[in-house]
């Protein structure tokens, strides 16, 4: 059975940058860089547990993927 996909998503939530992950917020982050370097961290501990992860930034109703450990020719 495949482990599921944890997308770490970098927001701006209530005027503040903020990690949503699997509907919760985490934060809040002073920038938005700081926001991406706690998911990124995060989320390659994800990788290296065996889970793939992703670090997607979100702007309005876009996303950016700023890291991933799933090749990109899978799911």
């Amino acid at each position: 059975m495949a482990l599921p996909h944890a997308r770490y998503i970098v927001l701006e939530h209530e005027g503040v940058w903020k990690i949503n992950l699997d509907n919760r917020y985490y934060g809040p982050f002073a920038t938005r860089e700081a926001a991406v370097e706690s998911a990124t961290a995060t989320a390659r501990q994800a990788g290296e547990a065996g889970y793939p992860a992703s670090v997607l930034l979100m702007r309005g109703a876009d996303f950016e993927t700023l890291w991933t450990s799933v090749p990109e020719n899978s799911g």
